[in-house]
């Protein structure tokens, strides 16, 4: 007997109820054991079968863990996320219950999911209703994720109704009202209208201020994106204060609207502040390496402290001065190869606009134990002028000049004679970037884009000892990509990885070639934040060998590649592993540049994502051979990824 399409549909849908009512018995009846379950570990988690397949793994979206500790709040948090993941495919009568069940051999449970899903709807058609001030024009764009026959998605009505009042709260309409109805045909389907009552659209009468007890009302005033008698815009109130908690000045601004009594159409905004106190001091303790010293490390002491608002206007100063401190093995003692004091003062607008000017002026003492004192005197102004979408513009003027102060020979095992004969060296910078990552300390998606020019002139000796005068051109370029991606390895639930490369290229041009360039503007390379398996800056020209050939002292150049791959695999909690292949090289003179000379390098590591940002450690291993290197691995250490 032939049996109609209609009958089929009626045979499976009741073979499929009572597929459910036995898995439901089946977990009620196993799981009588349930009050002795908590607390025990989870050995298997189960799902009934659905036939819809999304683009998430079940074991995903839940909570509870395989080897996890079976919780019973846990387990109910887990139902609540199931049941919205199937509603936002369309599966709007979507049924999820659990059971345990105690394994008393292996004293562990097995955690059962019954899914049924019911009919799945589709999103019909959307209409707006009660539109008058505001263009529809304007309005279709807050449409954009709900798609006509697509399974019905309430989280895309919700994002659609937060961009709808997002444009009416910027368009003056901070008291519109937006309500969603539901319209249900041929039991599958679903229109959605959306009743908007637009009400009053509201100006900006007057503006208050309050809570200042040492800035003055104009540093306040110059931040805001609004003023008296403009609309109502909370796009231009979220970015006014923005730029009040940029300024370092306030620990807490809230902004609050207030209606006229007598005229709804007018409202005054008032300002309420609480400020950081103006005085601020510290201390910092790091590790530093400077091999135009010794070889080595050095211990760093830095003590600083200031004031960030001037007479009530927004004006800094801080001071910092860091000793440093070097125990040397060989006679058992304590040195203090070098001291630092930097003052600096920031004068937060230039020209009118909200450009911050950077003056510093800095004095270094380098008193290596072996070879002669030197001071360094530096001075520099920057102007910072920052633009939307992540995008930065900087400007700037530096000067450094070098003094020797102890005559006698130079011992080139401990300095760079080149650092200090160079003793005038000045330069006019400029700096773009543009950053669109969302995580800046741990970027998982986005990408960083940055383009540096320095014109300089150096005066000074060069290494034949003759006096010589030098002028170059420094360009720098480096673009950073973030990728996510989610494979499914080896059957198991889909990774959260994170795939990071890097290229960056510099060069030094010069009018006259082959003059030498000041030890501080030269590039170098290797090391824990550009290839990693080579010691802190000992990859390229050299300039000193120890006995046995191999690189003792880099002397950098004057070209510079780097190509860097990463791969992040988050572990587990706060615990991600990195594996990765590093490449570079820099050569003396550009003529040098040959890509063949490109060295190669691989490892893996270790970083542990904190509050301060990731804290890794890196083993690297050398891939081409490099016959100059001192060791052919590096073990490093960092604060965060190494770009």
């Amino acid at each position: 007997m032939k049996q109609t399409t209609k009958e089929i549909g009626l045979h499976i849908l009741k073979t499929g109820r009572q597929a459910s009512i036995i898995f439901l018995i089946l977990i009620l009846l196993l799981g009588t054991d349930l009050l002795w379950a908590a607390g025990r570990k989870i050995e298997k988690i189960i799902f009934s079968k659905v036939r819809f397949e999304g683009e998430t793994e079940l074991s995903q979206i839940i909570n509870s863990k395989k080897n996890g500790l079976y919780e019973p709040r846990l387990v109910k948090l887990d139902r609540l996320l199931l049941t919205n993941y199937f509603k936002n495919y369309g599966f709007l009568n979507v049924q999820v219950r659990d059971s345990v069940v105690l394994n008393r051999r292996t004293n562990k449970v097995r955690l059962y999911f019954l899914i049924r899903t019911g009919p799945r709807f589709y999103l019909n058609k959307v209409l707006l209703k009660g539109v008058h001030d505001i263009p529809l024009k304007k309005l279709k764009p807050a449409l954009k994720p709900l798609k006509i026959g697509a399974p019905f998605n309430e989280d895309a009505i919700n994002t659609s109704i937060h961009a709808l009042e997002n444009i009416y709260y910027n368009s003056g309409k901070p008291y519109v009202q937006i309500r969603t109805q539901y319209l249900f045909e041929q039991d599958s389907l679903i229109s959605v209208y959306f009743n908007i009552h637009e009400n009053a659209t509201v100006y900006i009468k007057d503006i208050q201020y309050s809570g200042m007890q040492l800035v003055q009302k104009f540093c306040i005033r110059r931040e805001l994106e609004i003023k008296p008698g403009d609309i109502y815009n909370r796009q231009a109130l979220n970015k006014s204060q923005q730029n009040l908690y940029a300024t370092g000045l306030f620990r807490y601004v809230r902004f609050t609207l207030e209606p006229e009594t007598q005229d709804s159409t007018q409202a005054v905004l008032k300002i309420f502040v609480q400020e950081k106190k103006a005085h601020w001091v510290g201390f910092r303790l790091g590790i530093a390496h400077d091999q135009d010293i010794y070889y080595g490390n050095k211990l760093e002491l830095t003590l600083q402290g200031g004031h960030r608002n001037l007479f009530g206007t927004g004006r800094s100063i801080s001071l910092f001065i860091t000793p440093s401190f070097y125990y040397n093995f060989e006679k058992n003692k304590i040195y203090n190869p070098d001291n630092q004091a930097t003052l600096i003062y920031v004068e937060p607008w230039i020209f009118a606009t909200r450009t911050p000017g950077v003056f510093k002026i800095s004095f270094s003492q380098y008193r290596p134990v072996y070879s002669a004192h030197f001071d360094i005197y530096r001075t520099s102004f920057d102007l910072d002028k920052r633009y939307e979408k992540g995008t930065e513009l900087k400007a700037g003027f530096s000067a450094r000049l070098v003094k020797l102060l102890k005559e006698g020979t130079i011992d080139t095992t401990q300095i760079n004679p080149l650092d200090v004969n160079k003793n005038a060296v000045y330069a006019l910078s400029f700096f773009w970037k543009r950053d669109k990552r969302k995580n800046i300390f741990n970027p998982q998606d986005g990408s960083y884009t940055d383009v540096s020019m320095s014109f300089s002139y150096s005066r000074g000796k060069n290494e034949a000892g003759n006096f010589e005068i030098n002028r170059y051109l420094t360009l720098i370029s480096s673009w950073q990509r973030y990728q996510p991606f989610r494979p499914k390895v080896l059957g198991f639930p889909r990774w959260h990885f994170t795939f990071a490369t890097r290229l960056k290229a510099g060069a030094i041009l010069e009018p006259v070639p082959n003059k030498s360039i000041p030890f501080d503007d030269r590039f170098f390379a290797g090391g824990a934040t550009t290839v990693r398996g080579y010691h802190e800056q000992m990859l390229g020209p050299a300039f000193s060998y120890d006995a046995n050939g191999k690189i003792k002292q880099a002397a950098g150049g004057k070209a510079l590649f780097l190509a860097n791959a990463e791969l992040r695999i988050p572990l587990f909690w706060f615990v991600v592993l990195e594996t990765f292949i590093d490449s570079g090289n820099v050569w003396a003179e550009l003529r040098d540049v040959n890509p063949l000379q490109i060295k190669v390098t691989g490892g893996f590591g270790l970083a542990f994502i904190t509050p301060l940002g990731p804290i890794r450690i890196d083993y690297g291993h050398l891939i081409t051979k490099d016959k100059y290197a001192p060791t052919n691995y590096a073990i490093h250490a960092g604060l965060y990824f190494a770009f």
